[in-house]
């Protein structure tokens, strides 16, 4: 009976991640980044009372499949789509994207490698820009706007971007990039354009009729259709939670929306723990010391592409200098997204541990370094926008 040890695991998990999330709370800070340091104390390199095995990254996986369940929910992408917004998130996702291959080429790691550190880079944490926004009183400004709509844009980028570089380690040719990326094109757009409507009337037709005998039915039907589509996404060679959120904005605009994330509230926060808490687990905290130049140069370049990909983008589209500085340095910080593409390439073998561990650090730093940009280039700009409301998302979703 080896394998109940298990149980008193998740108990600890569980556990830190409360202690993590209160504290986090208390200092204002992010609340993964907190559970993520009790991950880190809780496991190997601290304590050892976790370990990081096969049981766990079956657990951690299903709470990132959740994770962009619960944010596709909350993303209304006719609503952030606007030409301005895509082209700030591609260059937002792009120039990291080359960035994070060259410097990591540049300190002698393989093509390979090189790869799936750039693909980290991709991705923006909104969740981490906007609670900063709203905390300092500009979620209602024309800035915030641009970078919550390139923010939810950049997911699906950084996602189809992760679909891609998954078949790296099996061999990488011309053709076979774009057969990928025709593949993830198709399936983004058969989702938006279809599922839509298809996964729509599922769902209503349903909570219809079991709205008045057993209306948590609902919830329990949409669990079953996001496992089926992020299998159906696997089988294609896509990753999983490509899938997972592509169902989830499939479903924003259902008459069961409340719902779905009423019945996601707490299955998501348990799963989405243990995947925090096992990001920590794994992460070796030597790797600060003899990792140091490489976190400091990924950590530059994560701020600066971002900063000149969607800042700069911004700019040529029409925004003041300031403004585009502020949209470039929102978009900087990296969270889930990364962690998710950084565990793709740890459990491929593609990137190491200490390699997975600077990952960590960087989004640390990055998330650190844009709190207290954000917070001074909004004083000295002392905007007074009187922006609608944004409403077509939950800011309390962290992603």
């Amino acid at each position: 009976m080896a394998d109940v040890k298990i149980f008193m695991e998740l108990s600890a998990m569980l556990i830190f991640a409360i202690i993590g999330a209160i504290i986090s709370k208390k200092v204002k800070q992010p609340i993964s980044v907190g559970i993520i340091i009790l991950g880190i104390i809780l496991g190997p390199s601290v304590l050892g009372l976790a370990k990081y095995d096969n049981t766990i990254a079956v657990i951690a996986n299903l709470g990132s499949i959740v994770l962009l369940f619960v944010a596709g929910l909350n993303s209304n992408i006719r609503e952030v789509y606007t030409k301005k917004n895509f082209y700030v998130a591609l260059f937002g996702a792009l120039l990291p994207l080359i960035g994070g291959f060259l410097v990591s080429k540049l300190f002698g790691y393989n093509v390979y490698t090189s790869i799936f550190v750039g693909a980290t880079l991709t991705a923006t944490c909104l969740g981490i820009t906007s609670s900063v926004l709203k905390e300092i009183g500009k979620i209602k400004t024309d800035t915030a706007k641009a970078m919550i709509g390139a923010a939810v844009i950049d997911d699906i980028i950084s996602l189809s971007i992760l679909s891609i570089v998954i078949s790296v380690p099996s061999g990488i040719t011309f053709t076979s990039i774009l057969l990928k990326l025709s593949m993830v094109i198709a399936f983004v757009l058969i989702m938006l354009f279809f599922g839509e409507k298809i996964l729509t009337l599922i769902i209503d037709s349903f909570n219809d009729y079991v709205l008045k005998t057993a209306p948590r039915q609902t919830f329990v039907l949409g669990l079953a259709i996001v496992f089926l589509f992020s299998y159906i996404a696997y089988a294609l060679g896509l990753a999983p939670i490509v899938g997972a959120f592509l169902v989830g904005v499939s479903l924003s605009k259902s008459r069961a929306i409340n719902t779905l994330l009423a019945g996601s509230e707490y299955f998501e926060i348990i799963f989405t723990s243990i995947f925090f808490i096992s990001i920590g687990i794994v992460v070796e905290i030597n790797a600060f010391l003899t990792m140091f130049l490489f976190i400091i140069a990924l950590t530059i370049v994560a701020i600066v592409t971002k900063i000149i990909g969607s800042g700069y983008t911004a700019y040529k589209l029409g925004f003041k200098k300031k403004d585009a500085l502020i949209v470039g340095t929102g978009m900087a910080p990296r969270g889930e997204v990364a962690f998710i593409i950084a565990l793709n390439g740890l459990l491929l073998g593609v990137i190491s541990k200490e390699i997975y561990s600077a990952i960590v650090f960087m989004s640390f730093l990055t998330t650190i370094i844009t709190l207290i940009m954000l917070k001074y280039l909004y004083n000295v700009k002392g905007h007074s926008s009187h922006s609608e409301e944004i409403d077509f998302i939950d800011l309390k979703i962290k992603r």
